[in-house]
């Protein structure tokens, strides 16, 4: 293999961690509602939460015991697990192509993809998720590779990890046991010890989640069937599917890589390619399974994107061999995709990360309403004034709100970093749930905010409201609304009895 496209990649992954790493300590973007709600769960540690594995609470955890609290302590976590998922793409790439060009061009394109700009600088579950996936997929291509059935020990340690970071690890796990399924010169593993001794150390390291489940009734299962269980018209959630994966995977990579595991499939089902099926399985029960649960009308276009660790290899692998075996029209159209995928990359990435800037060069700036980026403003101007108001309040007043993304940026935001009640009426059940019990506030004043004029239900809790702000937060410009609020000054809470209306 060619040691310069291996220099290429290693200089690609440390580039871009080193670039992340100085953005997110001078970035000025507050913390998303859930990049709050997971830093809220890192200080309440537990074995698993409502929505998901603590892996994610446990990395924040770990950062802001080592670093002052910030919005750079909450995230540091994403660009090093982004670093570590690229060099192990890296790895697995360039061994199963045999060739450090493929996996250059791989790692590039990991980088760049617009779903994969954000994820380097956000802190979501989905940043060891994707870390994971790829490790797993690497230690099960070395047991391929080795034949030493010993590596089964690895790949269920990284699944149990995995497991504690995303309860989709379940599918994963079931696309390790296809692939040994649809290998014929495989399938002697199924009467391996060190399978299932393999087995049983995914079921010992996920133990924290599985036990936090079965003590609270099951309610991350509740969740996740609530979330897919809406059907809706299927034409449109389907194309909603459709047009989300080629916004955050760029377009032409998306179409890429849908043709390519179908090839990977073919070559690895009926010609017997090990190779081929690895990446096939790793990838497409993942897309095709998402795809068939947008008939339900909830999936995020961020759902399948473990599928495109190895699909994205597969993809590459096979557009280089249509490339090189193509006509002299074939190789200027696949050329043609790929500076469109990059330069697409670029310009996502430049939207996302310098939208002043790109504002200033070119004129144009995105609508709130279509700015990505919208979400990462004004949370920290509302904590100032939530703070300002509590102040003047008499005694010892409580911030309270109806949402949990709200709830969680005031829990970060406000003078303080208080416990904050997510009042019961009305909405979703969130891990607030859990900590609402443990916060005294029947009979006490309150600060309440909400994104709406406060509802009739809400205010017949309390035996006076005022309007103490409406906070409107625009754009930079001032032209354009970004976010409102409504800020009340609330007294003498009486409590409710809770009407939750869903999990």
């Amino acid at each position: 293999m060619n040691k310069k496209y291996a220099y290429l990649a290693w200089i690609t992954i440390i580039g871009f961690l080193i670039f992340r790493i100085i953005y997110i300590a001078v970035t000025e973007y507050n913390l998303t509602e859930d990049e709050a709600y997971f830093w809220d769960w890192s200080r309440h540690p537990a074995m698993s939460y409502y929505d998901m594995g603590p892996m994610i609470a446990w990395i924040i955890r770990f950062f802001t015991l080592l670093l002052p609290l910030s919005e750079f302590s909450v995230r540091i976590g994403t660009p090093l697990l982004i670093a570590m998922t690229g060099a192990v793409i890296y790895l697995l790439a360039a061994d199963i192509t045999r060739s450090s060009l493929l996996g250059f061009i791989t790692v590039l394109l990991f980088h760049i993809t617009p779903i994969n700009t954000a994820g380097g600088i956000i802190i979501t579950y989905y940043s060891p998720q994707v870390f994971f996936m790829a490790i797993t997929a690497l230690f099960l291509w070395q047991l391929v590779k080795s034949n030493d059935s010993r590596w089964w020990y690895l790949i269920g340690l990284s699944l149990g990890l995995g497991l504690l970071s995303h309860h989709m690890f379940i599918l994963f796990s079931a696309e390790v046991a296809l692939f040994v399924l649809l290998s014929g010169n495989r399938r002697k593993w199924l009467t391996s010890r060190e399978l299932y001794f393999g087995v049983i150390i995914g079921i010992l390291v996920a133990s924290p989640v599985i036990i936090w489940n079965m003590t609270h009734g099951y309610v991350m299962i509740r969740h996740a069937v609530g979330l897919m269980s809406t059907w809706s018209d299927i034409i449109k959630t389907f194309g909603e599917y459709l047009g989300g994966q080629a916004g955050v995977q760029t377009p032409l990579f998306f179409l890429a890589v849908v043709y390519a595991i179908s090839i990977s499939g073919y070559r690895g089902i009926r010609l017997r390619d090990e190779k081929h099926l690895l990446l096939f399985s790793l990838s497409a029960p993942i897309i095709i399974f998402i795809a068939l649960l947008s008939a339900g009308g909830r999936t995020e276009a961020n759902w399948p994107v473990s599928g495109y660790i190895t699909g994205g290899i597969s993809a590459v692998w096979v557009l280089s061999e249509k490339y090189e075996l193509g006509s002299r029209i074939k190789r200027i159209s696949i050329t043609a995709a790929g500076i469109f995928t990059l330069l697409f990359g670029i310009a996502a990435l430049g939207i996302a990360y310098f939208p002043s800037t790109v504002h200033k060069i070119t004129g144009i700036s995105l609508p709130p309403r279509l700015d990505p980026a919208n979400r990462l403003y004004g949370w920290r101007e509302l904590g100032e004034e939530v703070s300002a108001v509590r102040k003047v309040m008499p005694g010892e007043a409580f911030i309270a709100t109806n949402g949990y993304g709200l709830n969680a940026e005031l829990a970060f935001y406000v003078e303080g970093n208080p416990e904050v009640y997510e009042i019961p009426v009305k909405r979703r059940f969130s891990q607030y749930d859990f900590w609402n019990d443990a916060i005294n506030v029947v009979g006490k004043d309150a600060v309440f905010t909400s994104r709406r004029p406060m509802t009739e239900g809400i205010k017949a809790l309390f035996d006076r409201i005022e309007l103490a702000k409406h906070l409107v937060i625009r754009t930079e410009t001032g032209n354009e609304v970004r976010k409102q609020f409504y800020i009340y000054r609330c007294y003498n809470y009486k409590g409710t009895s809770g009407q939750v209306s869903s999990y």
